[in-house]
């Protein structure tokens, strides 16, 4: 029986060598919740066709209705790398840069 992703994810919690934390910040429009997506995709925790159009790290209805990021969303996911299993922790998140 092949391993879970949940219990994949639990055992490289303890392995600090494979534990990879990326936090995508950007301006509105920018491809943030779509890389985040590919990235789900690639972990096959979503289907490549969906990738792009599900936007699943926006949960809000009123992220779904805008079609922006509002809050913070974050994800675990197990990528395999040249044999080797990393965990990924992602945090998508809408940076709105002021200017003055």
């Amino acid at each position: 029986m092949a391993e879970k992703t949940s219990d994949k994810a639990r055992r490289l919690m303890m392995q600090h060598e494979h534990i990879r934390n990326i936090g995508v910040c950007a301006h509105i429009d920018h491809g943030k919740t779509t890389f985040s997506d590919n990235l789900l995709s690639g972990a096959g925790m979503m289907s490549e066709e969906l990738a792009g159009k599900q936007l699943v790290l926006d949960f809000r209805e009123d992220e779904k209705a805008r079609g922006i990021t509002i809050d913070a969303a974050n994800v675990s996911m197990v990528h395999d790398v040249e044999g080797q299993e990393y965990l990924i922790n992602l945090i998508d998140r809408n940076c709105a840069v002021r200017l003055r």
